[in-house]
């Protein structure tokens, strides 16, 4: 259980943050106190299923994902928070403009890495 507490908090944290929000401000978007935000980003409290459906709501989490095991290192899914929160930002021709350079980014990665299985040990 604290596994999943530590994991909630993690994600919730890291999301808040990246989006530039308070804990004050999730708090009142959610309708809990800053003491119920803290409890939850510090591990101490597990929010129920009703207020964690809020929290991804608001956060744009994946809940399924938030409550699952995690399948990526912590560092790695930061990032990935943190790029789901920059595209929230995007208006439609920017996100489109974004998805692009990402998928230019993919191609050239998968091609570094197919480079690097070929080489000989």
């Amino acid at each position: 259980m604290s596994d999943l507490r530590a994991r909630v908090a993690g994600r919730v944290r890291t999301s808040r943050i990246n989006q530039g929000m308070t804990q004050e401000e999730l708090a009142d978007r959610i309708g809990l106190s800053v003491q119920s935000v803290s409890a939850i980003e510090n591990a101490r409290n597990l929010p129920g299923l009703d207020t964690m459906v809020v929290l991804a709501d608001v956060l744009g989490l994946d809940l399924v994902e938030t409550l699952g095991k995690p399948n990526r290192p912590q560092h790695r899914m930061g990032a990935e928070l943190k790029v789901q929160s920059l595209i929230q930002r995007l208006d439609d021709d920017s996100l489109g403009l974004a998805v692009r350079q990402l998928e230019i980014l993919v191609e050239h990665s998968e091609r570094l890495t197919q480079k690097r299985k070929s080489r000989p040990a």
